[in-house]
């Protein structure tokens, strides 16, 4: 039987959907984004509250709203307020925004492997860290773009392995972060500088000396359902800053600048109440505990889908 174009779109969306992984074990960790994907035209909620200790105490309130686009994209908004002090607790201010999508791509090895891309938009409403010194590490008050790959292995059942490889293009201290592009087609220049994307011409987006303060970070996690409903990971996350370049910024205490690398280990349980509600504690720590960098993390969660 034939059917019509927007009947054979629909049973394309629902094949896509049924071989999507699914699952307690895929929700995303504090260290690690995950293949996680939203249904579509479903919504999740995530609250979190995080004590944060750098050389002093600091909280930080988060809210991150996500909604499934197609069955194969999800999109995600994250909020952030900074609070200084625990108890009691001293002034308060935004922190930067993050829009995330994710897209995921496939599974392979006889569904034993599944990969997603990630791209990670900061947004700097936080106070610029490259000038203050106030909640540095808290907010970085600069663009940033994340790209790369999320991965799940899932050879150690009932265990699951969750790996990142990320890149991120970081904002210097006085660029124009996207006006290295050239988006208008009826110039000459968009087309000799290919939008921005040729590395060999002066002032696009990928010319050499705006990378110099990118990074690369990698993150590995280990979780399980074998104790379902309660969730515990592990994980290990690191960053490197790729030029060997030195500069004014170096001195800063900030990831892949001042601090390069970076080494944070995490830990932590989930317990859900039904497949797409739960609440989580968690803890983050620097095991090389760095003078005015993030030392301790405690978090606590609480996640609705719905």
């Amino acid at each position: 039987m034939k059917m019509g174009g927007s009947t054979a779109i629909s049973a394309m969306a629902m094949a896509l959907f049924l071989s999507l992984p699914s699952g307690i074990a895929l929700a995303s960790m504090p260290l690690t984004e995950t293949i996680h994907m939203i249904p579509e035209n479903e919504v999740e909620l995530n609250l979190q509250e995080q004590f944060i200790q750098l050389d002093d105490y600091y909280r930080r309130d988060r809210l991150a709203a996500g909604i499934g686009v197609l069955p194969s994209i999800s999109l995600w908004f994250e909020f952030n307020l900074l609070t200084s002090g625990i108890v009691p607790p001293g002034g308060s201010e935004v922190g930067d925004l993050f829009v995330k999508l994710k897209f995921f791509i496939g599974d392979y090895l006889a569904s034993r492997l599944h990969a997603a891309f990630l791209a990670r938009f900061r947004i700097p409403t936080g106070r610029n860290a490259y000038a203050s010194g106030s909640w540095r590490n808290l907010a970085l008050g600069k663009n940033e773009l994340s790209l790369g790959g999320c991965f799940r292995l899932d050879f150690l059942d009932p265990l699951y392995v969750h790996l990142n490889t990320l890149y991120t293009f970081r904002e210097g201290d006085a660029e124009d972060f996207y006006g290295g592009f050239y988006l208008n087609i009826f110039e000459k220049e968009t087309w000799s500088k290919v939008f921005g994307l040729n590395w060999t011409q002066d002032g696009t987006f990928l010319q050499s000396k705006r990378l110099l303060n990118d990074y690369l970070s990698f993150s590995l996690a280990i979780n399980s359902d074998g104790l379902y409903p309660v969730i515990p990971f592990i994980e290990c996350y690191t960053s490197i800053r790729l030029s060997r370049s030195s500069g004014s910024l170096d001195s800063i205490s900030i990831e892949a600048l001042g601090i390069n690398p970076t080494l944070l280990l995490s830990a932590g349980a989930r317990y859900f109440f039904t497949e797409g509600i739960y609440a989580g504690l968690y803890v983050v720590v620097n095991p090389l505990w760095q003078k005015g960098f993030i030392r301790m993390i405690y978090g606590i969660e609480l996640s609705f889908q719905f």
